[in-house]
């Protein structure tokens, strides 16, 4: 039995999905069971990852688990797991955990995968860190306001980054879970082209078939409009994060097409993928 936590989000729902296409077993961990629907076959656990005691019985004759952190950098999961006869564990973390721009930079979420990487690793059990970059489904966070307004409020459009799709962080999971050699490797995972903010926008308006507008944020605008699509608290630094990486350069990384032979998907697939979101 395979445990996916944070499945309900999109790159969980994705790694689901693969493991079942695989024919593997699984279970989810989920604080709500009825908000999605789940691929035959799944197995549907509620109960927050925060909490060993919810957990413990979610570990129960699982072997192999795709851990997303929660927001207490997987210390309830690892108070949980400790004992329990794990054989992998494969873990969403961060490419931020490896950008040297951000070291010694307050930010709490690239804390908090830090944090991860060091509560899994010291399970004793068999682990693999997937640290992906920015992921092509965050435009999702654009789609109410487009289908309302037909507009996209966003900062620093020439902002620019590989975006991953969830498809492709989900076949390496899947691997990493199903397949040998990957025990104590570190995959840190990019899409297969650099793209801007506004090229987002125009990718989507085409995909879609609808018109886009584009109105470039200013810093002191920034609080009241994306605060409530972020994570609490960090509304405080995001900006000062996007200004450190506007200094970066954005690169391209061929760990997916050595995983797999193949090229990553772009943006675009990503996006005629999910085009009803936008529409």
């Amino acid at each position: 039995m395979i445990l996916v936590t944070g499945a309900a989000g999109k790159a969980g729902r994705e790694v689901v999905a693969a493991l079942r296409a695989a024919g593997e077993p699984v279970r989810v961990l989920v604080r709500d069971p009825g908000a999605a629907r789940w691929p035959e076959g799944v197995e549907v656990v509620a109960g927050d990852l925060r909490d060993p005691a919810a957990v413990a019985p979610a570990l129960a004759g699982v072997g192999r688990v795709f851990l997303l952190l929660a927001e207490d950098g997987g210390a309830g999961f690892a108070e949980a797991a400790r004992g329990a006869g794990l054989e992998r564990v494969v873990l969403l973390s961060s490419k931020a955990v490896s950008d040297q721009e951000f070291v010694g930079f307050e930010n709490p979420l690239y804390a908090k995968h830090l944090r991860g990487e060091e509560l899994v690793a010291g399970l004793g059990v068999p682990w693999t860190f997937l640290r992906p970059g920015g992921l092509a489904s965050n435009a999702l966070r654009w789609a109410g306001a487009v289908r309302r307004d037909g507009v996209v409020r966003a900062l620093f459009p020439g902002l620019a980054a590989p975006l991953l799709d969830p498809r492709d962080l989900a076949e390496v999971a899947a691997a990493a879970l199903r397949e040998p050699g990957h025990e104590g490797r570190v995959y840190t995972l990019t899409g297969p082209e650099v793209i801007t903010v506004r090229e987002q926008v125009e990718v989507l308006a085409e995909e879609s078939g609808r018109e886009i507008r584009f109105e470039e944020l200013s810093e002191e605008e920034a609080p009241a409009v994306l605060g409530p699509s972020l994570p609490p608290g960090f509304i405080d630094i995001y900006i000062p994060v996007q200004k450190r990486y506007l200094t970066t350069r954005p690169e391209v990384l061929p760990t997916f097409r050595e995983l797999t032979g193949r090229p990553g998907r772009t943006f675009r697939e990503w996006a005629r993928a999910n085009a009803a979101e936008f529409r």
